[in-house]
């Protein structure tokens, strides 16, 4: 039986391209935008006077501003990816954190026992008023949501797409850590990127490992408020006891034994979820932007290292009664 010539053929639909995903390049770009950002504006507007609170709201704006107009593209991108339309799962997130504050604090407690004089290179976001709740917001909420986006959303989703998972997780975490610059913020922040990296493959939701980070900072920034004044403010004297000779490697290696053993539990627990993206587009990772990420803060991390800053003030006095 023929078709009678008035019935119209039924025509194939139209081949609809595929979103592009975020690209490694884009990723990295996005990391070393947010690092210039936050520092150049919060100090610009700390040489103002205005309070550190203040400060880094003022940053954290000038950030969505740059995202929304600079990096739109890639924001589009992953504004369509699963990673950012999954839900948190709030029970992993939080045993997560847990874990992970207690791999962190012991990482940093083994090597503030090996390096006492690195304790005070911390940096210490203390405030007081009004702008304490202002600090809370923009230190403990907004800052972790911008830097999560930049890390986690974009920088390791376009090295997932490049290299893989495993690649994607050490790398930008990598980049997260040494972004903190000071000795003993590394040391603590290395173990918790890579959880918040695992978390986010794990799940396949960007949210938990914003959950984490921001419980992570509220917490510190609490209780760094609760004990200001409470605790000795000579770093020689709060770790007079972690210089004891009799204590200190005994101390550092059970530190860190506990420090380890509690991160390879999350690394075997969070295994990453089954992704199409994975190494989808395979290509390089590395680029200028990221090797810029990592020099910035391996040179903060060299300043801010007690010996070297105070063979630098050495080299300025030399020079200045020359």
């Amino acid at each position: 039986m023929t078709v009678p010539d008035s019935v119209p053929a039924i025509a194939d639909p139209p081949d609809v391209p595929a979103p592009r995903g975020v690209r490694a390049v884009d990723g990295n770009r996005a990391a070393l935008a947010l690092l210039i950002i936050q520092n150049v504006v919060s100090a610009a507007l700390l040489s103002l006077k205005a309070p550190l609170g203040v400060s880094l709201l003022g940053a954290f704006a000038v950030v969505v501003l740059v995202g929304l107009t600079v990096f739109r593209g890639p924001m589009d991108a992953l504004l369509r990816d699963v990673r950012w339309r999954t839900p948190p799962a709030w029970g992993v997130a939080v045993a997560a954190f847990v874990l992970a504050f207690l791999a962190s604090r012991a990482f940093v407690l083994a090597f503030v026992t090996l390096f006492p004089e690195t304790a005070g290179s911390t940096p210490q976001f203390l405030s007081t008023g009004v702008d304490l709740w202002v600090l809370l917001l923009a230190a403990g909420v907004l800052v972790p949501v911008a830097e999560e986006i930049a890390f986690r959303g974009l920088m390791m989703r376009g090295h997932e797409r490049a290299a893989g998972f495993g690649v994607a997780a050490v790398t930008s975490s990598l980049a997260f850590s040494l972004a903190h610059g000071a000795p003993v913020s590394v040391v603590g922040i290395l173990p918790l990127a890579y959880v918040l990296a695992r978390v986010a493959q794990h799940t396949g939701s960007v949210w938990n490992a914003v959950i984490i980070h921001v419980l992570n900072n509220t917490v510190a920034l609490s209780l760094g408020a609760f004990l200001a004044g409470r605790l000795p403010t000579d770093p020689a004297q709060a770790t007079e006891m972690l210089s004891n000779p009799a204590l200190k490697v005994p101390l550092a290696i059970g530190a860190a034994l506990f420090g380890t053993v509690v991160l390879v539990v999350l690394h075997l627990w969070l295994r990453p979820k089954p992704d199409p993206q994975a190494a989808s587009a395979p290509g390089p990772w590395l680029s200028g932007a990221y090797l810029a990420v990592l020099l910035f803060g391996l040179s903060a991390l060299l300043l801010t290292f007690p010996s070297v800053a105070e063979w630098l003030g050495t080299v300025r006095a030399a020079l200045r009664v020359r």
